[in-house]
C-alpha cells in the first residue's frame, strides 16, 4: 500500500511501512522504531534515519549505546 508521504532514501517509493519492535525486544518502542521499503527492501532507523543492515535493530531513541 503507498502511503502517499514517506518515501524510501534509496529508491524513492512511497511503498513503505513503519515497523514497531515486538514486545520483549530490547529496544521496544511504543511506536514505529523503523521504515521498511516494500520496493527495495532497504530499512532505514526512525530516529536515526540510517540504513540498517540485516539483522541490525534502530535503537530506542537513536541512541547509539
Amino acid at each position: 500500500m503507498e502511503n502517499g508521504k514517506e518515501k524510501c532514501k534509496k529508491c524513492d517509493s512511497t511503498n513503505v511501512v513503519f515497523v514497531e519492535h515486538a514486545p520483549g525486544s530490547p529496544e521496544r518502542y511504543d511506536g514505529a522504531s523503523e521504515i521498511s521499503c516494500q520496493a527495495c527492501g532497504a530499512r532505514f532507523g526512525r530516529w536515526s534515519g540510517k540504513e540498517l543492515a540485516s539483522g541490525e535493530l534502530e535503537k530506542r531513541y537513536g541512541r547509539t549505546k
